[in-house]
């Protein structure tokens, strides 16, 4: 790892966190966990004191790169999932496509009355049954997601008879006849709860990408309330922007001839 340029102008905590950023980059298609040098090995490294390294892996925690245990050190998770917001895909057919081990368990399925916030996502009455499922995705051994999911009771019934370590998508389709068409989701950054962090297996301390999705069939019918928390230190969110038409900015649209005048003066 390079050293910390003392002359330049910008902290020396900033240098020393772009430095571990980068040092991390470096090991992003290993698997499992990269343990960053220990406090004393970084400060006598770079010649700085232990307070400034403090601050920096302060940086680093909280922009997610990293996760501490005390009397352990550092860690860096260094495979990080990156999934394209705007592709409707399933997370046992995003592994897949990635060639990654995906193990699903099943933390429970109930039968219940929709909470009224459920109700209102699936457009259906507070009192109709639906099925509340919570699973915990784990990826290559680790654990990285845990997602609870709403099916409203009526569109599959007897869902309890299936085999729920399985694609969910690909069930609705395949038993059901429910063709998954759209979605809508709203993304969240929050702290990890008590009991997100068991089945997780990290610290109470971890920032995690909350996910709140609704899943509609073709013909336009909601199928599926989704409620996913995925780990911050692991997980991505990638989205592909495109501009907007320049008739909606105000400016006014450039052809190549236009450009052609403007070039020579006209």
């Amino acid at each position: 790892m390079r050293l910390i340029d003392k002359a330049s102008p910008i902290p020396y905590y900033q240098q020393l966190a772009d430095l571990l950023r980068h040092e991390i980059s470096l090991h992003q298609h290993e698997p499992g966990i990269y343990r960053l040098p220990s406090e004393n090995e970084l400060a006598e490294q770079h010649g700085i004191s232990r307070a400034t390294v403090r601050h920096a892996l302060d940086v680093l925690e909280r922009d997610g790169w990293i996760y501490r245990e005390k009397g352990k050190g550092s860690f860096a998770p260094v495979r990080r999932v990156e999934q394209e917001a705007t592709q409707l895909v399933s997370t046992t057919e995003d592994m897949q496509q990635r060639g990654w081990s995906l193990v699903t368990r099943v933390i429970s399925l109930k039968r219940l009355p929709a909470p009224s916030h459920v109700a209102y996502a699936l457009e259906i009455d507070h009192s109709a049954p639906v099925y509340e499922l919570c699973r915990l995705r784990i990826v290559n051994n680790e654990p990285l997601s845990v997602q609870i999911t709403y099916l409203p009771q009526k569109l599959c019934p007897d869902l309890e008879e299936n085999d729920l370590s399985l694609s969910l998508f690909r069930l609705l389709e395949t038993r059901y006849g429910l063709r998954l068409w759209t979605a809508r989701s709203v993304l969240r950054a929050r702290l990890v709860t008590a009991h997100e962090a068991h089945l997780l297996q990290v610290p109470e301390t971890i920032p995690v990408l909350y996910v709140e999705r609704i899943t509609y069939a073709a013909t336009g019918t909601p199928v599926e309330y989704l409620e996913a928390v995925w780990r911050g230190d692991r997980y991505d969110m990638r989205v592909t922007l495109r501009r907007t038409p320049s008739v909606r900015t105000g400016y006014p649209p450039t052809t190549p001839q236009m450009n052609k005048e403007n070039e020579q003066g006209g």
